[in-house]
């Protein structure tokens, strides 16, 4: 079996140092003994597709058996990135993610004027899971939902944690540790029954 790995993919005007995204990089390397990688996405405050294409293309090593974790546009982009390869049995969790026009953000149009093809899609994908808050203010939470419906995946809503950004003090979301957590526990029971 291939080595794990889990990658981040960080949203529009993010950093890999920003929100949650330390903490759950040490969560998955001391608790599950998963390298993890946050890409640090180009120009991320006017972000171009073709730019974050190529740097996933260049750092997402596709023999490995990846976990993506996707934050808001980075959602957007981990798709983008499962659509154009050829890989199989990808765990994804997307959290306060879109695949749709947001009138809140006009200027990640680019990302969402090709509409994703969820039929080469769905089958790459072995697990997937998006998860939001009701009082996501930034993307709020029925673009997340219509994301899972599309992918045919399981739709987290907590109660709150807005859009889980630093600028509501959030640093830790337990539940994408968790969800990688069984991801790959059940990855390992479903190989070994």
């Amino acid at each position: 079996m291939t080595d794990k790995h889990v990658y981040v993919i960080h949203g529009y005007t993010a950093t890999p140092t920003a929100n949650w995204f330390p903490w759950l990089k040490r969560q998955v390397e001391e608790q599950l003994n998963i390298p993890t990688t946050i890409l640090e996405m180009p120009n991320a405050d006017n972000p171009k597709l073709q730019e974050w294409d190529e740097l996933c293309d260049r750092l997402i090593d596709t023999n490995h058996e990846l976990t993506i974790v996707g934050h808001s546009l980075g959602c957007i982009q981990a798709l983008r990135f499962v659509s154009q390869h050829k890989i199989k049995n990808i765990k994804m969790i997307l959290v306060s993610g879109f695949d749709e026009v947001l009138n809140t953000l006009p200027q990640l149009h680019s990302f969402t004027d090709t509409s994703l093809n969820y039929q080469t899609i769905i089958p790459k994908i072995d697990q997937a899971v998006v998860i939001s808050a009701l009082d996501d203010d930034i993307v709020p939470y029925h673009y997340s939902e219509t994301l899972a419906r599309h992918l045919k995946c399981q739709f987290i809503l907590m109660p709150n944690g807005k859009h889980f950004i630093d600028r509501d003090h959030i640093y830790e979301v337990p539940v994408v540790f968790q969800q990688i957590s069984w991801m790959n526990k059940y990855r390992e029971n479903h190989f070994n029954s």
